[in-house]
């Protein structure tokens, strides 16, 4: 039993893809006042505040933990 595939002539890849420049321009990505890395700015710094608070809550835990347990004296002196 024998597989046999049609014959096809080779596409291109320059006739299927279309090429990334003419997508997008590169002064449309490195422009300021792009929307998209706009609202993308905005959430980054939601998140690197909602990180610090998190952290603040995490040192704050650990040195009330450390108050009660491990004698009464904070890590940081």
């Amino acid at each position: 039993m024998t597989h046999s595939t049609p014959n096809r002539p080779p596409r291109s890849p320059s006739s299927t893809v279309p090429s990334p420049a003419s997508l997008v321009s590169f002064d449309s990505l490195t422009s300021l006042d792009n929307p998209f890395l706009e609202a993308q700015r905005a959430q980054w710094e939601a998140l690197v505040s909602w990180q610090q608070s998190l952290a603040a809550f995490n040192n704050d835990l650990w040195e009330q933990w450390a108050m009660h347990y491990a004698g009464g004296m904070p890590i940081d002196g």
